[in-house]
């Protein structure tokens, strides 16, 4: 297939904040973008000390240590060129003494239905590394990540620099603010930037046995002006051009790259999952070797690695096969072995898991129907649905609601251009069980957002400060789906919690559960069997909702593995509490028209504005396992 066609174009983008850009010399430019910063918020958190800044974008969040503003700007520059050199200066700086420690980071906490080894989640120390060291925290001030992904249609190479205008000396209790920020960037632009052709908008790539029902929807997508072409799993296997693929995985993904290059595609549609319940794939999973330490799982499912098909090594654009240490493992952090990623996506991609031939027939019709309707009489409505996340029984303080507040920002945003809002809240007394959930449903809404707990079957959360898990409050379980009366009425929906799109469920960990652990497969205690665990259900709660005939939702974005939430008020720092939010930003604020646009914008502005994919596992895993079920290219509320 053809490679990356150079194409002259000159331009730079400030994607936040205030810059200028000046000639040096005939190559090299330099942008300098200065940031006046406000006076320091000072509140008091529980006998300690929070400080915030009306311009920071995010907390520096390492477990335990020291929460400080951070301000990032993020630049978007033409594909191909190169940084030569990025600087920060800090100015004006006032010293201030303070009464009490600045207050630490919280831990990630999972968001199962039942929090298992609890004590591991809720202990509160703090570091003594740093709150009793003479050491000024942190060490550096700024931090520069550049990667290449999309902006828009647009593939660019991005340029994230966080900087945190605060020096902390625990001991002590002085802290230094920064009133200016300065940032200095040289860069030369590509004399032939890269760019692609505009041949198809989109490839669906299924099995052979779907092939028909997806050329339906290609015909259907090209009728709606997404041109859109058809490949299937069985010719890219077979395609001597990709042998040099080490896994089917990755022989998918070496097509994509070609497909990108050759016709400037930008969805991808994985129409297909599991082969009915056994363990083989009509379109491959690619497993993330993340092993987040929670005894719970070595590694999930991540459709993103099809998605981020290029990272940049010094100023080179390659490949990028989320391999770095070239071991075979793909996607690695464990036993001291780690993978170095880019992760931005360089195409959008959503899953359709379709099993059989009735899930594929209804998957297309749900879609040719909402793409073909008026929507206008119910889309402008809309359902959040929570609770208190983390309420005392799991560590939490009474009178925080995590998700309530997630869900709120959630409210904000589409309140802000015009949609109707319903709060189903357990604190409100809207959110009781799951009766009030299909009411949401059925009244017709073209967005929910739930918020809370669950597991490949299950979803809900808890009523206000319970004590006690009894205080769990259920939402909608998988085997509902079907009761779901919403018709042709079809939300997308966002859900979180835990392992609500395990797409690599089957019956068949039921039976070799009992072949491999006896009766203790279905123990319960303090020792649970791993019958608990749900994953050997016929399919995921997301699916479910998705692939539902007559009723439930036209896409579910959710996690394949735990999801994970901050405690209290770090709910919406980062985590799924930040990017699930960040979903409807990018549709209500920055104009995103596609299902598959908002969720890929969101995981963009989670690595280049949260950051911390390749230093934290936890935000690794929150971008790695939020999966898209369903047709990425869904215009929202329809033509």
């Amino acid at each position: 297939m053809k490679k990356i066609i150079p194409i002259f174009i000159v331009g730079v983008l400030l994607l936040s904040g205030i810059g200028a850009v000046a000639i040096n010399d005939e190559e090299t430019l330099q942008m300098n973008n200065s940031i006046v910063l406000s006076e320091p918020i000072f509140t008091q958190e529980d006998n300690f000390i929070k400080i915030e800044i009306e311009e920071q974008t995010s907390f520096l969040m390492d477990t335990g240590k020291p929460m400080l503003p951070i301000v990032t700007k993020v630049y978007a520059y033409p594909l191909g060129t190169e940084i030569i050199n990025v600087d920060v200066e800090f100015s004006g700086e006032k010293q201030y003494t303070l009464t009490e420690k600045i207050q630490p980071a919280p831990q990630a906490v999972p968001l199962l239905p039942e929090l298992m080894n609890s004590e591991k989640y809720t202990s509160e120390e703090i570091s003594d590394l740093v709150y009793q060291s003479k050491q000024v925290y942190p060490e550096q001030q700024f931090e520069i990540n550049k990667g290449v992904g999309l902006n828009g249609e647009e593939h660019v190479l991005y340029l994230s620099v966080h900087c945190c205008p605060v020096k902390y000396e625990p001991v002590e209790d002085s802290i230094t603010i920064a009133e200016n920020i300065k940032i200095n960037i040289n860069y030369q632009l590509p004399k032939v930037p890269i760019t692609f052709p505009d041949v198809y908008d989109m490839v669906i790539i299924t099995a052979e046995k779907f092939q028909a029902k997806a050329q339906e929807l290609a015909d259907h997508k090209n009728s709606v002006g997404v041109e859109t072409t058809v490949e299937t799993v069985e010719n890219i296997l077979s395609d001597p051009d990709y042998s040099s693929g080490r896994d089917d995985a990755e022989k998918i993904k070496l097509f994509v790259k070609d497909a990108l290059e050759e016709w400037g595609i930008h969805y991808v549609l994985l129409f297909g999952g599991r082969k009915g319940q056994t363990y083989k794939w009509y379109v491959p999973e690619r497993r993330s070797n993340n092993d987040d330490g929670s005894d719970w799982e070595d590694g999930y499912s991540s459709d993103l690695y099809f998605a981020d098909i290029y990272k940049v090594e010094g100023n080179t654009t390659v490949f990028e096969d989320w391999d770095s240490n070239g071991n075979g493992i793909f996607a690695e952090w464990r036993w001291g072995a780690k993978d170095l990623m880019d992760f931005l996506p360089d195409v959008v991609v959503g899953r359709i898991t379709v099993r059989n031939d009735q899930d594929a027939a209804d998957a297309v019709a749900k879609i040719i129907k909402y793409e073909t309707s008026d929507l206008s009489s119910w889309f402008y409505n809309a359902a959040v649905i929570s609770g208190d996340t983390f309420p005392p029984a799991r560590g939490g303080s009474p009178g925080y609601y995590e998700g309530e507040d997630e869900t709120e920002v959630t409210t904000g945003l589409l309140e802000d251009i015009g949609f109707s809002v319903d709060k189903l809240w357990t604190s409100m007394g809207t959110f009781t069980g799951p009766s009030d959930v299909k009411q949401a449903f059925k009244s017709g809404v073209g967005f929910v957002h739930f918020a809370g707990h669950g597991n490949p079957a299950y979803w809900g959360n808890f009523e206000p400060n319970a004590e006690s898990e009894e205080g769990m409050i259920d939402g909608l379980s998988r085997g509902e789906m079907k009761q779901l009366k919403n018709g042709d009425m079809l939300p997308v929906v966002i859900v979180g919690g835990c392992h609500n799109a395990q797409i690599n469920v089957s019956f068949m960990n039921f039976i070799m559960g009992i072949i491999r652990d006896g009766l203790d497969y279905f123990a319960i205690g303090e020792d649970y069997g791993d019958f608990w665990l749900q994953e050997w259900v016929f399919s995921d709660w997301a699916s479910e909702c998705t692939l539902t005939k007559k009723g439930g939702s036209i896409g579910t974005m959710g996690n394949s593995g735990l999801g994970y939430g901050y405690v209290n008020d770090g709910a919406t720092q980062g985590l799924g509490g930040w990017i699930e939010p960040r979903f409807f930003n990018a549709y209500a604020v920055q104009g995103k028209e596609t299902t598959g646009d908002c969720h890929s914008t969101a995981i963009t502005d989670y690595i280049n504005i949260i950051g911390r994919v390749n230093t934290d596992n936890i935000d690794r895993k929150t971008i790695e396992e939020w999966l898209l079920i369903g047709d990425p290219s869904i215009q929202l509320g329809g033509y």
